[in-house]
């Protein structure tokens, strides 16, 4: 049985990638201690990849005192938003280049340089979150001016996971249209927040703009922040499992694991 785990270690790692993208004020690697509930579940289904955003700001909600000593913490955009501040939120091309730029080195050192075509899916929470809507519209507004030629698109994304996430996404475009929303009902998402959560009520829009038949969602206990209790974790992967599924997607497991 050792030997086989080995012989599997060193096969190459085929698993399709999940990108996951922290919350504002936040870092990578808090953003992988708390997913780990997630990676315990998925992870030979899936493999996680952490980005961290390229603006460093002040913590974020609930970083301090817990997570103090993994500062500096980081933004994806420097606009600092607040609930009900309008319906789109574009963005300037110089942050866009950098949001762009931190996902492409961290897609590239963990898969190479065609990474991308092994993201399937993106997690994030929070201002995460709302990026997870920004670059799953900006692929369906690149699939749509190109109709035809979706594999020639550098982004094959099939799902999305919204946890905590407000309306509006941020929009990968320094020009954002209400009316393209209707293109993210194209994709399978999942909307989870906490029943507490202070930006609840736009968790509840971003959710609106999404639903479809091949939209999932659900509540936990407790606030701003990802699932803190084993079934809340493993309700929220049968949903992501769900996602995938609905997007094509198949089961299976990670080079040299047997279940």
């Amino acid at each position: 049985m050792a030997l086989q785990a080995q012989e599997g270690l060193d096969e190459p790692d085929s698993r399709p990638i999940i990108l996951c993208l922290h919350g504002g004020g936040s870092t990578s690697t808090v953003f992988k201690i708390q997913c780990r509930r997630l990676i315990w579940t998925l992870g030979g289904q899936f493999k996680f990849l952490f980005a961290q955003a390229p603006h460093e700001g002040d913590p974020g909600h609930g970083m301090l005192p817990v997570f103090e000593s993994c500062a500096p913490f980081y933004r994806w955009v420097t606009r600092r938003w607040r609930l009900g501040d309008g319906s789109v939120e574009p963005t300037p091309v110089e942050e866009i280049r950098l949001v762009d730029q931190a996902l492409d080195n961290a897609v590239e050192r963990e898969a190479g340089s065609e990474g991308w075509k092994r993201v399937v899916g993106l997690i994030g929470f929070s201002q995460g979150a709302r990026l997870v809507g920004g670059l799953l519209l900006r692929q369906k507004l690149w699939e749509k001016t190109h109709p035809g030629e979706e594999e020639n698109c550098k982004w094959q994304i099939k799902f999305g996971v919204v946890v905590g996430g407000p309306f509006p996404p941020i929009a990968m475009s320094d020009q954002a249209e209400e009316e393209q929303y209707e293109l993210l009902r194209q994709v399978p998402t999942v909307h989870a927040w906490g029943h507490d959560d202070h930006v609840r009520t736009g968790c509840v829009e971003m959710l609106k703009v999404c639903e479809s038949d091949v939209c999932f969602e659900m509540q936990f206990e407790g606030g701003h922040h990802m699932p803190l209790k084993d079934v809340e974790a493993k309700d929220l992967c049968d949903l992501i499992m769900a996602a995938w599924y609905a997007s094509g997607g198949s089961y299976g497991v990670a080079q040299g694991q047997k279940y």
